[in-house]
């Protein structure tokens, strides 16, 4: 199950993710796909792979009972592959019943499918975050 355009990847999962459901958040990603998962819901950040991650990866954000909120900011397609540019918002629950939210700005690489349709190839939930960036980059030789 993808969606009609690279753009809409971003709102699909959000509404998976709105209706807790596994199965929808792991079948907009591509069964090779790759995703860094989030410190703050996974207990670290790691790389989960394929099929069997992505589903571990997405139960953990169904677990937090999530409401998620998206935006895609950008979007360039090349062939059957695009980059998205994102920001979102997850309010939810941890562990422990209390309240939590958890926010970051995301850039993933999708993957047309041969029946037309969109889906997550490569996913970084944080690789856009402003915290990451430098007042200017180091000198290079």
């Amino acid at each position: 199950m993808g969606a009609p355009s690279p753009e809409l990847c971003n709102l699909w999962l959000a509404r998976a993710f709105n209706a807790q459901d596994v199965e929808a958040a792991a079948a907009m990603y591509h069964p090779e796909a790759s995703i860094v998962q989030v410190d703050e819901v996974h207990g670290g950040s790691s790389v989960a792979r394929g099929a069997d991650g992505i589903r571990k990866t997405m139960a953990a954000y169904i677990g937090m009972k999530p409401h998620m909120d998206v935006v895609t900011h950008h979007t360039t397609v090349s062939g059957d592959f695009a980059m998205t540019r994102s920001q979102w918002l997850i309010k939810g629950t941890d562990e422990h019943g209390k309240p939590t939210e958890v926010h970051h700005h995301g850039m993933e690489v999708h993957r047309r499918l041969p029946d037309g349709t969109w889906v997550f190839f490569m996913d970084h939930p944080f690789g856009a975050d402003p915290d990451w960036a430098v007042e200017a980059p180091p000198h290079t030789e």
